[in-house]
């Protein structure tokens, strides 16, 4: 075909035109699934309702969504900052804090962290929302509601009663050691006597509810839990020792592992198995994360605190806990003395200093690191094995039977961070030698009765014999 001197080739046109009509095509689906994410559509041909004039968030209202609990506590104004303390309501400025905080949130926000967490978060949701009831009452019933993005996963009230739980539970029963898996035998037995942890697992269970399709490390440890609840002799805990790369992605079974370090593992994965059951972590909100069983019974929160020495600004710094590594260094003898050490305060200088944004300039600071909030079953390891080092540091570290966290905390407390002790690991080593040797473990069952468990070998002691060993681990309930 020629056209005005030009030959065109009809089947390349009419390809060109199909061609170009499916890539418009897709451009408006794919345009108008995009806008779906974001807008909820009226396709039944009713006039779409009007914002409300006025009011600080009727330019920010969507119709058909409603909003997540995002408001000041104080003045209903948009917030982006959150209570240090309980997390459970935002503010917009200093101001508003104080105020709410003088007006008796200092209170309350105590009473959160050990009752009444899920409470207070939706007493706070309907407060926030009774402010905003004219500017974000969804346009049409029908319409698609938006997850909130703060959701408690696990109501802290039922941990409450899981912490309470008042059954006499079971004396420990022995383990066989399936070689070289002493390290897991004895963290098994520390778990098998945190009141909260078996109380779940015995009282509601966790596998009527699991979700996942392949091996779950709480079903496992919960039909190891049934097991020990029941048997009168020693058995084996191969089904989680077959697993190890599961819990931790280095360990490996019949090898020589680290009690502590298979213990964080552990927490780790009871923590992804509960989030995995809402989506997983990538899908939940920072803050939901912290309201899992798990997180209730051994999370806490670590503040560093750093002070500008030119113009006396404060920076802090806050960090999910689940366990405290102290050093025991020095001439600490026990382990007040160690957590002296801990939360003293260390000078940023010379080559270390510290960039101050009030200055905006580098200076001298001084930091230290506290407590500020301490978790319900507190873990503590000593940090006996050197890095880069073959050597233990077998030092007499003297413990309590009590431990009171005061002196430790960032703020001052309410009389509620004394703890008592219920759990004692041990590592038995030849020559100081920190890369073979055994552990054992001393518990306390629900009763108050103290145990002292070699793997197979279990045998009733005293508090006196439990005070006096060369501790590796330690673990507290509130």
């Amino acid at each position: 075909m020629h056209v005005s001197g030009l030959s065109l080739d009809l089947n390349w046109l009419l390809r060109f035109v199909v061609t170009a009509f499916f890539v418009a095509l897709g451009l408006v689906h794919l345009v108008r699934n995009t806008a779906s994410k974001y807008f909820v559509a009226n396709f039944e041909g009713a006039e779409a309702p009007s914002l409300p004039s006025g009011g600080p968030t009727a330019s920010n209202t969507m119709p058909g969504v409603e909003k997540t609990v995002d408001a000041c506590v104080v003045c209903g104004n948009s917030a982006n900052k959150k209570c240090s303390g309980c997390k459970a309501v935002r503010y917009c400025s200093q101001d508003c804090q104080a105020k709410h905080w003088k007006a008796g949130h200092k209170i309350k926000c105590r009473e959160f962290q050990l009752s009444g967490k899920g409470n207070l978060l939706q007493s706070a949701t309907r407060n926030c929302r009774s402010n905003r009831s004219d500017s974000t009452a969804p346009a049409n019933q029908n319409a698609k509601i938006l997850r909130q993005s703060q959701e408690i996963l696990f109501p802290y009230e039922e941990f409450v009663e899981l912490f309470n739980w008042d059954k006499p539970g079971f004396p420990p029963c022995g383990l066989q050691n399936c070689g070289n898996s002493c390290f897991a035998n004895v963290v098994l037995q520390c778990l098998a006597h945190t009141r909260p942890l078996i109380a779940y697992l015995l009282e509601r269970g966790h596998r009527r509810e699991c979700r996942r399709n392949d091996w779950c490390f709480l079903c496992e440890f919960q039909c190891h839990v049934e097991r020990a609840s029941q048997s009168l002799c020693p058995f084996s805990p191969m089904n989680i020792l077959s697993r190890l790369p599961n819990i931790g992605g280095n360990l490996g079974y019949g090898r020589q592992e680290d009690a502590h370090e298979f213990m964080r593992f552990a927490i780790d994965t009871m923590q992804s198995v509960c989030l995995d059951e809402f989506g997983g972590e990538k899908s939940i909100h920072p803050s939901s994360q912290e309201t899992t069983l798990i997180q209730h019974i051994f999370g806490g929160h670590l503040q560093s605190q750093v002070i500008c020495t030119k113009c006396i600004k404060v920076s802090n710094q806050y960090e999910n806990m689940m366990d405290l590594t102290v050093e025991i260094h020095g001439d600490a003898a026990s382990l007040e003395e160690c957590l002296d050490q801990f939360t003293v305060s260390e000078w940023l200088h010379g080559e270390n200093m510290y960039k101050c944004d009030g200055c905006n300039d580098y200076v001298k600071a001084s930091k230290r690191l506290t407590i500020q909030q301490a978790p319900n079953i507190l873990t503590i390891a000593l940090k006996r094995f050197q890095s880069g080092r073959f050597g233990k540091l077998n030092k007499r570290v003297t413990f309590p039977e009590t431990l009171n966290l005061t002196p430790y905390m960032s703020e001052v407390g309410d009389g509620m961070d004394t703890y008592k002790l219920y759990a004692v690991v041990v590592h038995v080593d030849m020559l100081n030698a920190s890369y073979f040797g055994h552990y054992i473990c001393y518990t306390k069952d629900f009763q108050g009765n103290w145990y002292r468990i070699d793997d197979c070998k279990v045998a009733r002691v005293e508090l006196e014999e439990v005070l006096a060993q060369g501790a590796y681990m330690l673990l507290y309930s509130r």
